[in-house]
């Protein structure tokens, strides 16, 4: 059987690594949304995904439509700069705007090249990654208290995650409590665990449905 994660389409979504491509499978499940693209995970990496869609742009016969998902880590901004300086770089003469559109960027086909489309996670504006998107789907009551739980183990000197992984840390807290605790959060998407329905959801399913149909 093929792996779902790693399909090289026509059609085709780049993301940095396995819990990205099964979140984005659970909301398109959820939001019924066609299954006209395949995901490839690049292994965790941003380089990589960037990397790959150059590969992609470049080799004879290109896809007819690459979508990018990256995390945003500490400044939508400053990744929107690499994606530019990337096409920029390798001389493609795709036009972006100069910041990204905070519901998902589209970029139409020039010159027999793709389609590009662009999120950054969480929202296309704020510093983050894919746990913080998923915060937003999460019950707020229970979430604020597994940030409360948190931050009291931190201060309490018995957490040892990086800075930067705090919101997994919160996410995973905020999971734990659910049936099944420890469930993936591909998985706890499709089980209402993390609610598929919310707007920053819809917003991102409809991007996925603006740029693949």
């Amino acid at each position: 059987m093929s792996n779902v994660c790693k399909q090289d389409t026509n059609k085709i979504l780049l993301v940095e690594g396995k819990n990205d491509c099964h979140a984005v499978m659970a909301l398109c499940e959820a939001h019924n949304v066609p299954e006209t693209f395949g995901i490839y995970e690049c292994g965790g990496d941003q380089n990589r995904v960037l990397k790959r869609m150059n590969a992609l742009i470049v080799r004879p016969n290109p896809p007819q439509v690459i979508g990018v998902m990256l995390d945003a880590d500490e400044s939508s901004l400053g990744k929107w700069q690499s994606i530019q300086d990337k096409l920029r770089n390798n001389s493609h003469s795709y036009v972006l705007p100069q910041i990204p559109n905070a519901d998902g960027t589209v970029v139409e086909e020039i010159e027999d090249k793709p389609k590009l489309g662009f999120w950054l996670m969480p929202n296309n504006q704020d510093a983050g990654m894919l746990e913080d998107f998923c915060a937003e789907l999460a019950e707020p009551m229970s979430l604020a208290f597994a940030r409360e739980c948190v931050e009291k183990a931190h201060q309490g000197n018995i957490t040892t995650f990086k800075q930067v992984h705090h919101s997994k840390a919160v996410i995973h807290t905020y999971l734990a409590w659910h049936d099944e605790p420890g469930y993936p959060l591909g998985k706890a998407i499709t089980s209402e665990a993390l609610r598929p329905h919310t707007d920053i959801a819809t917003r991102f399913t409809n991007w996925l449905i603006h740029l693949f149909t």
